[in-house]
């Protein structure tokens, strides 16, 4: 079902008009241009950390090529030896934190 009318306006307009609001240099925009009053929106230290920590794993590539390549030449010689005992350990571990 498509919600197109919330109170008189497009969910288009409203999503636009929020977005314009976040997006504005100071955070804030006028919310209707004839009565003068502007919505000021403040972000807290934490959110502002988080979309750091957001921007910074958006930027990351999932694939660190520098381990694919030190692995990739021993997994195709057949020369990687798996170390069981660590693999076993960390697989107990992992089953102990579950819980």
């Amino acid at each position: 079902m498509k919600i197109t009318d919330v109170k008189g306006l497009e969910v288009e307009q409203l999503v636009s008009q929020q977005a314009d609001k976040v997006s504005g240099g100071q955070g804030q925009q006028p919310t209707d241009k004839s009565s003068g009053e502007t919505d000021v929106i403040h972000l807290s230290p934490q959110s502002r950390v988080m979309q750091k920590a957001s921007e910074v794993v958006h930027q990351t590539p999932e694939v660190r090529s520098e381990k694919v390549a030190a692995l990739q030449e021993p997994v195709q010689n057949g020369t990687y030896e798996v170390d069981s005992l660590k693999v076993a350990n960390r697989m107990i571990a992992e089953v102990l934190q579950e819980k």
